[in-house]
């Protein structure tokens, strides 16, 4: 039997102050005051804020996180997103609007090109 995902939720008013460590997905809509590894999807909407470093698997971000992100596959800016730190990731997606500051680094692609030889 295929184990259901785990989903967390840090509501609007909430605030933790302390590392989070997630086995599945989050999202966070209150203020974690620290940094957050999680091994699914963090999602924060408009209003969430992370003070603090995530990493994830995936992030999609509409809040605030103020020092880092890295995700193993991708991460995705939001319109209203406001990010500050630094970005590592495979696959990047900013929306027009989204406000980032810092450093971004996302891995190349491995060159698949197939060569043909005569002979």
């Amino acid at each position: 039997m295929k184990e259901k995902p785990t989903y967390t939720i840090i509501g609007t008013n909430t605030v933790i102050e302390g590392p989070v460590h997630v086995n599945g997905d989050i999202i966070i809509g209150g203020t974690i005051k620290s940094d957050i590894d999680a091994k699914g999807i963090v999602q924060i909407p408009e209003g969430g804020l992370v003070d603090g470093s995530i990493l994830a698997r995936e992030v999609h971000l509409n809040g605030r996180v103020t020092k880092g992100i890295h995700a193993e596959e991708k991460i995705v800016l939001g319109v209203k997103s406001d990010f500050s730190g630094e970005l590592v990731t495979k696959k990047l997606i900013v929306e027009e609007g989204a406000r980032i500051s810092g450093k971004i680094q996302v891995a190349e692609r491995k060159n698949t090109k197939v060569t043909e030889s005569a002979e």
